[in-house]
């Protein structure tokens, strides 16, 4: 593809060689002559022969956009958008009285179970398991090995990692003789355009629901705790974990390895720097680090006069 024909995709302006053939799009670490890379830093260096940026790049072809990362998501979009075949495997197992819609695809061993309700246009990947009295939207895709329990409702448009497992009972137990596990009758909401990475386990509600809100994201190796109320378009990166019955509102962001302790409430548009631990509830768009957390500006001043320092970059 021409140099030109990536600029209508992502409605830039070419300069240099329009006509020059893109052999790839690569990092500016890893791309070639013949290579189109995006410039996030114009200070780092690129053997890349053409560039996408904000501005003009001296030597190199490129294109020039408002939003360098808004280009690179229109761009991996035509990139990456291949679909799988289509179809139902011979080797899948769905039970009697389960409706698979002809739009869906449905990989060799999965596991459907009876009652449970799969809509349109929804990729359920390789040895899944789809247990009874799951329902699942539409436009929906369940990677490969990844199992969904009873009574887990699935909005449209929701991706699920592989190997991740949603609705197991929850870490509770009571302590008679020996510690004996508190059965969980509750389940699991999944609102629409929600990402859960690989590996992400989400625990059902002992009574009541554990809910993740629309659009939220959440990255590799999360555990979410029984009960849980995850608010809209939250971010909650790797390695995290949340404690049972903690309700987190809109917008959060909770960074790596950070932890939050049981029965606390974190409100709309706070962010949780990484590996802060959490004990106590957090107040409305602040910025919260260390552990126990505290406000970052607060931790920041503190490390300032700790090493000697008058301030210490956030």
């Amino acid at each position: 593809m021409k140099l030109k024909e990536f600029s209508n995709l992502i409605a830039g302006i070419v300069y240099g060689d329009g006509n020059m053939e893109i052999r790839k799009v690569l990092p500016p670490e890893d791309a070639e002559e013949n290579d189109l890379t995006f410039m996030f830093d114009y200070g780092s260096r690129t053997s890349a022969g053409a560039v996408v940026g904000c501005s003009k790049m001296e030597g190199k072809s490129g294109i020039i956009v408002k939003d360098t990362k808004e280009a690179m998501f229109l761009l991996l979009m035509v990139l990456a958008g291949h679909d799988k075949p289509r179809g139902i495997s011979a080797k899948s197992d769905i039970e009697e009285g389960v409706l698979i819609p002809k739009s869906c695809t449905v990989e060799p061993f999965a596991v459907v179970r009876k009652g449970a309700i799969i809509g349109q246009n929804v990729f359920i990947g390789a040895h899944c398991y789809i247990d009874e009295r799951v329902v699942v939207g539409d436009n929906c895709y369940v990677h490969p090995n990844a199992v969904v329990y009873s009574d887990t409702r699935i909005g449209n448009f929701v991706t699920i990692g592989a190997n991740s497992v949603i609705g197991k009972e929850g870490f509770g137990y009571i302590k008679h003789e020996r510690y004996e596990r508190m059965k969980h009758i509750g389940g699991v909401v999944i609102e629409s355009y929600v990402e859960l990475g690989s590996n992400v386990t989400v625990d059902r509600g002992t009574i009541g629901n554990t809910v993740i809100g629309e659009g939220t994201k959440i990255d590799n190796q999360v555990h979410i705790a029984h009960n849980v109320v995850i608010g809209k378009n939250c971010i909650i990166m790797g390695q995290s974990g949340i404690a049972g019955s903690s309700r987190l509102g809109n917008n959060v962001v909770v960074c790596g390895q950070a932890g939050i302790s049981d029965h606390l409430t974190v409100e709309d548009d706070v962010i949780v720097y990484a590996k802060s631990g959490v004990f106590k509830s957090l107040k409305k768009g602040r910025k919260y680090s260390g552990t126990p957390a505290r406000e970052h500006s607060t931790v920041l001043r503190a490390i300032a006069r700790l090493y000697g320092g008058d301030t210490v970059d956030p």
